[in-house]
């Protein structure tokens, strides 16, 4: 029956586990940890509260485990550089497509952010969650998040103003 359920919530959440986690990590090769948060997701299934959305639970569960990654290897800004080197490869059609200036451009502003404003914009801004879900995955106050999603927003204008380039999403 749990292996059904995350079968399931793979089917449904997939997507958006995928882009929080291209977003967050820095990389476009996030299918090992897409795996690993459905893997925990199974094996933690007893603690899932049936109140809380199992997206919100899912992010919660990806985040965790891409925080204690960083954390016990200490890559982050290696990472980060690296991922910025690598744009000069030729990349397949698809990714081609999600690399475009623009989508660049926005992609290194928001890794410029520090973590909580990045995780706030990951959150509300691209994967268009509701505050009360973003409150519970990053353990805070709804009002609190609808503050740090406005200054974030802010913060992140600013620094495409400083390189130069002009976002119309905002």
């Amino acid at each position: 029956m749990e292996r059904n359920l995350i079968e399931e919530w793979f089917e449904q959440y997939e997507r958006d586990i995928t882009s929080f986690l291209v977003y967050y990590s820095g990389s476009l090769d996030v299918e090992d940890l897409v795996q690993e948060t459905f893997l925990r997701a199974l094996k933690k299934m007893s603690r899932f509260k049936e109140n809380a959305h199992p997206k919100t639970w899912l992010i919660s569960i990806a985040r965790n485990m891409v925080i204690d990654y960083y954390r016990r290897n200490r890559v982050w800004n290696k990472m980060r550089h690296l991922f910025f080197h690598e744009q000069n490869i030729l990349f397949d059609t698809e990714q081609r497509i999600l690399l475009n200036q623009e989508n660049a451009n926005l992609y290194k502003a928001i890794n410029r952010l520090p973590s909580n404003n990045k995780e706030v914009i990951i959150l509300r801004g691209i994967l268009e969650m509701p505050s009360k879900e973003v409150s519970s995955i990053m353990k805070s106050n709804e009002n609190n998040i609808n503050v740090l999603y406005h200054r974030s927003l802010k913060m992140l204008k600013t620094l495409l103003e400083q390189e130069g380039y002009e976002y119309g999403g905002f």
